[in-house]
């Protein structure tokens, strides 16, 4: 069993981007933004794999982003972006 910091499945702290560390990229940082990451099993359990190939955190946290902006736009309720 790998530990977190040796976890080839990768999560962005940042972006919620998952993805495999490779050893080329080592130390580099999310291939997404640059920040750093840890253990995606660790963050999402055996979800992670799923994600890996979805990316549902990422796409989830784009649209709630997306989302408050809208709603930011056209004077909506509250400062979360919730209706």
């Amino acid at each position: 069993m790998t530990n977190q910091r040796t976890a080839e499945l990768r999560t962005c702290a940042s972006c919620e981007w998952v993805f495999r560390l490779l050893s080329s990229t080592d130390g580099d940082g999310c291939p997404k933004c640059g920040f750093a990451h840890y253990g995606a099993r660790y963050v999402y359990g055996d979800k992670c794999y799923q994600y890996a190939k979805t990316q549902k955190p990422w796409v989830d946290k784009k649209m709630c982003e997306y989302r408050y902006e809208l709603q930011k736009q056209v004077g909506g309720s509250d400062e979360k972006g919730h209706v």
